[in-house]
């Protein structure tokens, strides 16, 4: 298999056309024609993860956040980003991400968290343009009303992380719930004029949690990674084919809770 085949596999299922416009999706780097017999696939792709590629033997990395997220006009070999590259580029590794594109297509990361909450009805919160079948955030009803401290405890078991940023009343009844990956605070305002009493996210700021709280909804901020490393598990799962070896990265969260 080549890097162009699991290219175009991974944007048939998750096309960049749903890539919001400031999106950096696509094969970023390296050899479309190059054979691929090891890929890792990665929420982040920085300089441990390109360490961690070369050391696996990975001829590709699959990664959720691009490596080149805003324009660069030169390439210093002192920076991290400049040693991540070089080191990529010398080790001749692909790197293939799939962004806000993964975030909103069906199957891809929301879809994926409103299982894992096991929603009813789930709907999604903000359609794209380009497909109002695919968008931003999915919502809908639980199993059984919950309040906003057992959602939390929820949110803990479900993700895996040990500690959530809950916002809002304790004894809150939370029926309707939002769910957005990453940092996706710009979606509450649509939530709550969908009748959600909570919404699950990431990377609040103070000013605007206090605001959205006051509007009247429930935040539960679970960080970034909790939030979006079930793209591993997707990556994983659709790539799976004879003569290819799919390796889950080691790298974790940033933030550690002390």
């Amino acid at each position: 298999m080549k890097v162009n085949d699991i290219a175009k596999k991974l944007e048939k299922l998750f096309p960049p056309e749903l890539a919001e416009s400031y999106d950096n999706v696509g094969l970023l780097l390296g050899d479309a024609d190059k054979e691929v017999k090891t890929v890792l696939v990665t929420l982040d792709t920085n300089l441990a993860v390109a360490k961690e590629a070369v050391k696996v033997c990975a001829d590709m990395i699959v990664s959720h956040h691009p490596i080149l997220f805003n324009g660069i006009k030169r390439i210093d070999y002192s920076t991290p980003v400049g040693k991540m590259l070089k080191l990529l580029i010398e080790n001749d590794i692909a790197v293939f991400a799939a962004h806000t594109n993964l975030d909103s297509a069906k199957g891809g990361i929301n879809d994926s968290l409103a299982k894992l909450f096991s929603l009813k009805d789930t709907e999604i919160l903000e359609p794209n343009n380009a497909n109002p079948k695919a968008g931003l955030g999915r919502y809908g009803k639980l199993k059984k009303p919950v309040t906003l401290a057992e959602l939390a405890e929820m949110t803990k078991e479900k993700l895996n992380t040990p500690c959530v940023r809950m916002s809002g009343r304790p004894d809150t009844v939370i029926e309707t719930l939002a769910i957005a990956s990453g940092s996706c605070s710009e979606v509450i305002p649509t939530a709550m004029k969908k009748g959600c009493q909570a919404i699950i996210t990431g990377d609040m700021k103070y000013h605007e949690t206090i605001e959205n709280v006051e509007a009247g909804i429930c935040i539960i901020d679970a960080g970034h990674y909790p939030t979006e490393t079930i793209s591993m598990d997707i990556f994983e799962s659709v790539l799976k084919s004879p003569g290819l070896t799919i390796i889950k990265s080691k790298y974790r969260d940033i933030f550690r809770f002390v």
